[in-house]
């Protein structure tokens, strides 16, 4: 019996060691050989940002001005569509059983 649980440790062991072998990266295989990482200062990604950002906000104004503009989406309430209320029927139905079976639990609670 005693050959047996050690047999189990030694297993155990083994498998521990293998999975903690896989989940460690390995930083010499995440980049290739000889490319230093680039590391850009805060200075050098600001003009970047700063781009994008202007790229984004013309767009909207370009289509204000060429007369292509949608119409606002209408949205209603979520709680309004049929999956809404379905979601609210199921919530209300859950909370409904947990308070009953709170009531009408055979067992009793241990601090009674």
């Amino acid at each position: 019996m005693n050959r047996l649980i050690r047999k189990w440790r030694l297993a155990l062991r083994v498998l521990v060691l293998a999975l903690t072998v896989a989940a460690v990266p390995l930083p010499c295989l995440a980049q290739p050989p000889g490319q230093p990482a680039a590391k850009p200062g805060l200075k050098a990604s600001i003009p970047a940002v700063v781009h994008s950002v202007a790229t984004a906000a013309a767009k909207p104004a370009a289509a204000q001005a060429t007369g292509d503009v949608k119409a606002p989406l209408e949205s209603r309430s979520f709680f309004k569509t049929t999956t809404g209320a379905v979601v609210l029927a199921v919530v209300a139905v859950g909370a409904g059983y947990t308070l009953y079976s709170m009531s009408h639990d055979r067992i009793p609670p241990r601090g009674r």
